[in-house]
């Protein structure tokens, strides 16, 4: 797979796509050579927060429920990590990022954290409804007070003053096409 600074891969299964929670629920309307795939995750998500039977209807016709396999979870946390995204990953995000780069598919997701993190990746990515990222970004969580950069990218709090964190972009760079 790529490092960042590197062109995205083309997907490798023609018309293979990976879909997360909002590509499902906002956009049912997928030509039929396209080959969805989600995870187990994805469709606990969907069924929970967005249960409608046309939603149903999708999962039980269109989709292949895929788990991804621990070695790919574990790099894309990896990944995640080095670009400052982690916090902002929910397990869910994790195993859809996963699941398109075990299958070299293309990730469908309105979620730029998870935009960012595909670019990282060397994963292909589409967007449905908002224009996809134009930068990739490598970021730092930083203290307020005295500068400090925190390795604990869940941390509230300074280790050293007990200031405020927050993120801030360390470096990026243009996505190029």
């Amino acid at each position: 797979m790529s490092e960042p600074g590197s062109v995205r891969k083309k997907a490798e299964i023609p018309g293979a796509y990976v879909l997360d929670t909002s590509a499902i629920y906002s956009a049912t309307d997928y030509p039929a050579e396209n080959i969805l795939y989600s995870t187990p995750m994805v469709i606990r998500e969907l069924r929970r927060v967005y249960r409608t039977e046309r939603a149903e209807l999708f999962v039980q016709t269109r989709l292949r429920i895929v788990e991804p396999g621990r070695e790919n979870v574990d790099w894309i946390k990896r990944k995640a990590e080095q670009t400052g995204d982690i916090a902002r990953l929910s397990p869910t995000d994790i195993e859809v990022l996963s699941l398109a780069r075990e299958l070299r598919a293309i990730l469908v997701t309105e979620d730029y954290s998870m935009q960012n993190i595909a670019e990282a990746a060397g994963i292909e990515f589409t967007s449905l409804y908002l224009p996809p990222i134009k930068d990739y970004i490598e970021w730092d969580i930083k203290c307020i007070s005295c500068g400090a950069i925190s390795e604990e990218k869940d941390a509230k709090e300074c280790r050293i003053c007990g200031g405020r964190l927050i993120t801030r972009r360390r470096k990026s760079r243009p996505i190029r096409e």
